[in-house]
Formats: structure tokens, C-alpha cells, sequence
């Protein structure tokens, strides 16, 4: 009986065997024909991309090279310098500044100096002693821009002998200019050969001074000095009256010209240097701020 059951066993085991084979070779046929239809789908999976990758390897693309001549540099520049907004200019001023000083040699040339440092070409510059020893003043009236203003004077202030620096720009102000003028009364005809002529040249020299006076007395000016042949007027004006009343003495023939600078004062009122501390307001007493009578008693 033993026999008979193990002999059964080993050949069940040998059918079994056998089954497994033919599935085997049946599976495998089957993969086998159907490989050329899931060609397709085995191409697209990460391993084929892998392979494919590695037996075509990439080669970069060299981009277009552009060609920069010395034409396109020269177009380049000129639309950087044409398409540039050009920095906006600053407004200049005129300015009128007027500085005390100690009475000392050299603070002229130090004030001076800052100013040609900033860039101020002065106009005029008038410097002379005061009234107090010791103490001198000076009138400059030059033109600039206001924020480079401001710093020209922060530093005239830092300087050792200035006293102070007030700026009459804003300020009602009394502005006064000196001229002295040497002007020919000659007329075009001056070399007399005859006395008839000298005669002639003389009372021509006459005319020529009754109306240079009355172009003096115009402009409320003065005949200082008369000469054979020149006349010395002495003006004290505004600048622009100055200038037109030597405008108006061309003609004659301008001998001599000189002008002191502009001198400068505030206004009495409203227009002092002490402007601020006359309108400082004034303490008031407010009575909100007081107790509430209210919540008192009665009386």
C-alpha cells in the first residue's frame, strides 16, 4: 500500500511538471508573435528614452552671432546720447548778501575764495569799515543757484573773524550804486586852425555841457568837475538807472568809467533784519484751559 501512494505521488508530481512546461512554451510562443504589435508602447516606456538618449548624444545649438562693427557702435552711442534726458538746469538767482567782519588782514580773500570755490561769479563787492571799530562790512551781490546758496553761506558763517551773514534777497532793501563818469564836451570838429573855428568849437563845447547838465540833472545827478574838453559826472542811483544814463551819455564819448558797487540797507518796518522777532506772536491766555466753574457750587 505504501508503494502503490508513492507511485501515485511522483507521477502526480510528473504530470504537474509536464502541465507547467506546456504553459510555458504556450506563453512564450504567444509573446513571441505578439511582440510586433506592442512595439510601439515598448519604445515610448523610460528605458527606451534612456538608450535613445545615450546612442544620439544632444549637441547644442550655437545661437546667431550678431555682428558689432564699429557702425554699430557709433549707432549705439548716438542713441545714448540723443535718447538721454538731459538734466534739468538750476534757476539762477540773484543774491545779496551782506557779511560783518572782524577789521583783519586777509577776510577778504577768504570770503572771496568760497565763493569762487562754489562756483559764484561775483557781480559786485563792496567792503569798508562801519561805524564801530573793529567791525567792517561787506555788500557782495552775485548770482547762483539757491541750494548751492544756502551752503556758501553756512560756510562764510563758519569762518573765524564773521560775525555774521545776512541775506538780502527776499528783503524790501534800499539799493544805492556811486558812478563817476568822465565824458568829452568836444564835438567831432574839435582842431581849430582859425579863431573863427576856435570860436565855433567853443561855443559847441558850451552847448554840448548845458545839455550834458540837463541830462544830469535828469537823472538827479551832478557836474563835479569842467575841464577844456571833459566834464566829471557824479551819480548815485540804482544800478539800472546807471546803466541807462550811460547809455544815454555814449554819444558825448566816454572818457572814464567807474562804479563803486552796490550798497545795500533794509527798509525800516516790515522789511528790518529783525522781521522775525517783531512778528514772533505774543503769548495769550486761553480760557478753556482754566477750571470749569460749572462744577462749583453756587454762591
Amino acid at each position: 500500500m505504501f508503494r502503490r501512494s508513492l507511485v501515485r505521488t511522483v507521477h502526480s508530481r510528473q504530470m504537474l511538471a509536464a502541465a507547467a512546461g506546456r504553459r510555458a512554451v504556450s506563453s512564450s510562443s504567444s509573446s513571441s508573435s505578439g511582440s510586433g504589435k506592442n512595439n510601439s508602447k515598448v519604445n515610448e516606456s523610460a528605458t527606451t528614452a534612456m538608450e535613445y538618449k545615450q546612442q544620439h548624444p544632444r549637441q547644442l545649438r550655437r545661437l546667431p552671432r550678431v555682428e558689432t562693427g564699429t557702425s554699430a557702435a557709433e549707432q549705439a552711442v548716438t542713441n545714448i546720447l540723443y535718447n538721454t534726458p538731459t538734466a534739468p538746469k538750476m534757476q539762477t538767482e540773484r543774491h545779496i548778501l551782506d557779511c560783518l567782519a572782524q577789521d583783519e588782514p586777509g577776510v577778504l580773500s577768504r570770503v572771496t575764495g568760497i565763493m569762487a570755490a562754489r562756483g559764484f561769479n561775483i557781480d559786485t563787492l563792496v567792503a569798508s569799515k562801519t561805524e564801530v571799530p573793529g567791525l567792517s562790512r561787506m555788500t557782495l551781490v552775485l548770482k547762483g543757484p539757491a541750494i548751492v546758496m544756502e551752503q556758501a553761506k553756512k560756510q562764510l558763517e563758519d569762518l573765524v573773524p564773521i560775525w555774521a551773514v545776512l541775506d538780502y534777497s527776499q528783503t524790501r532793501i534800499i539799493e544805492r550804486e556811486s558812478l563817476l563818469v568822465k565824458v568829452s564836451i568836444l564835438g567831432p570838429e574839435a582842431d581849430a586852425e582859425t579863431d573863427a573855428d576856435a570860436d565855433a568849437a567853443f561855443l559847441d563845447a558850451q552847448e554840448r555841457l548845458r545839455a550834458l547838465r540837463q541830462l544830469s540833472e535828469l537823472f538827479k545827478g551832478q557836474v563835479l568837475d569842467v575841464g577844456p574838453s571833459t566834464a566829471v559826472v557824479s551819480l548815485n542811483a540804482k544800478s539800472d538807472r546807471i546803466d541807462a544814463f550811460l547809455k544815454l551819455v555814449r554819444p558825448f564819448g566816454i572818457l572814464e568809467a567807474v562804479r563803486s558797487g552796490i550798497m545795500a540797507m533794509p527798509r525800516a518796518g516790515s522789511g528790518t533784519m529783525f522781521e522775525s522777532e517783531q512778528a514772533a506772536p505774543q503769548a495769550s491766555v486761553s480760557h478753556a484751559d482754566g477750571p470749569d466753574l460749572s462744577n462749583l457750587p453756587p454762591s
